[in-house]
C-alpha cells in the first residue's frame, strides 16, 4: 500500500491542528501512554477497534509498524513513521478514509510533544464544502481525547 501524496479532483489539502493541554507534571506520563500500543487497543468503544498487522497489542509503537483503526464510517489504515522523544507520526495508505471515501481521506497523523502539552496536526485531503464540518468534528472529539 501507498501513502496518497497528491490530492485527487475536487479535494484540497487540509490541516486540522490541536493544542491539548496537559500539566507539566503531568506530561512524561501522557507521551509514553501515547506511544503504547495498549493505549489505543484497550481504550475502543465497540464496534471500533485498534488492530497492529504484527498482532501485538501491547508495547511502543515501532517505525514502519502497521496498523489499522476501523469501524461504521472509519477505516484509516497507515504505518507507523518517526517514534522520538517529542514527535511521532502515523502515516496513513490510499484507501483510508473517515465517513466517507468521497469527503475525507486522511494522510498523517502527527504528534509533537511541547512544554505545555501535546500538539496534533491531521493532515487530509477533503472535499472544500465539508472542511468547516470536519473542523467542528474534530474540536469536538479531540477535546475529549485523554490517555490518563
Amino acid at each position: 500500500m501507498n501513502q496518497q501524496t497528491e490530492s485527487p479532483e475536487q479535494f484540497q489539502s487540509h490541516v486540522f491542528e490541536k493544542k491539548i493541554k496537559v500539566a507539566p507534571s503531568k506530561l512524561n506520563e501522557f507521551w509514553e501512554k501515547l506511544n503504547f500500543r495498549e493505549t489505543f487497543v484497550d481504550a475502543q468503544v465497540f464496534p471500533y477497534k485498534v488492530e497492529f498487522a504484527s498482532g501485538l497489542k501491547n508495547g511502543t509503537f515501532q517505525a514502519g509498524e502497521l496498523n489499522i483503526h476501523h469501524g461504521p464510517f472509519l477505516s484509516v489504515h497507515g504505518s507507523i513513521g518517526q517514534v522520538s522523544e517529542k514527535y511521532r507520526d502515523l502515516n496513513y495508505f490510499y484507501g483510508s478514509y473517515a465517513l466517507s471515501f468521497r469527503l475525507v481521506r486522511p494522510t498523517r497523523l502527527e504528534f509533537f510533544k511541547e512544554d505545555d502539552g501535546i500538539r496534533l496536526k491531521l493532515h487530509s485531503f477533503i472535499k472544500p464544502w465539508f472542511a468547516p464540518f470536519w473542523n467542528l468534528g474534530n474540536n469536538f472529539f479531540w477535546r475529549f481525547f485523554n490517555v490518563l
